[in-house]
């Protein structure tokens, strides 16, 4: 799978839409540094990267498939703030993730990443909520809750983890199958000839 067939994927889930620094990022090869020892976010603070840690869980839990945190979403969102998104999108999103642990302290008493699952699932509920609203709305500020889902679709369908063990991508054989049994494959399936 290329990187735009797999961006192309991305864009069908987030229903169509991208921004222009996200697909900017893709389609130029950005991706979090492999086999580094030690990893340090250079924009997050290392709290803001345990709440975009557990945030990009959240969206994508680990199942039978490894989930974001495996994936590493953490440093690509990191890499997409440092070096790629316009200062005006990054100092939103850094707003929106400082303005996501005082609303969840002023509802719970604690950090978002302190709190049970329960309560975390209903703060995003709420963060979902506003996103669909700015977007029905046609705001042309794309709202913090929807960055953070765009950036970790993004980073995790791009990702090996998200294209080999979640969306089975094979490479190309000798043969064609035009129509694949889904008992089969068990779910999304994708193959490059």
């Amino acid at each position: 799978m290329t990187r735009r067939e797999a961006l192309q994927r991305v864009a069908l889930l987030m229903g169509g839409t991208l921004s222009a620094p996200v697909i900017s990022a893709v389609l130029s090869g950005v991706r979090p540094a492999i086999g580094k020892a030690q990893w340090t976010p250079r924009s997050l603070s290392p709290e803001q990267n345990e709440l975009v840690t557990t945030l990009a869980e959240l969206i994508i839990p680990e199942t039978d498939t490894p989930g974001a945190k495996a994936a590493r979403v953490n440093e690509f969102v990191d890499l997409l703030l440092t070096e790629w998104l316009p200062a005006e999108d990054k100092d939103r999103f850094m707003a929106g993730l400082d303005d996501l642990d005082t609303r969840f302290q002023q509802s719970y008493g604690k950090r978002f990443v302190e709190g049970t699952s329960a309560q975390q699932t209903q703060m995003l509920t709420v963060l979902d909520g506003e996103a669909a609203e700015a977007r029905r709305a046609k705001s042309k500020a794309q709202p913090f809750f929807g960055m953070m889902k765009e950036f970790t679709l993004t980073g995790y369908y791009t990702s090996e983890i998200g294209i080999t063990q979640e969306l089975l991508f094979q490479p190309a054989t000798d043969k064609f199958e035009g129509c694949i049994p889904l008992e089969r494959v068990g779910r999304a399936w994708a193959e490059l000839w």
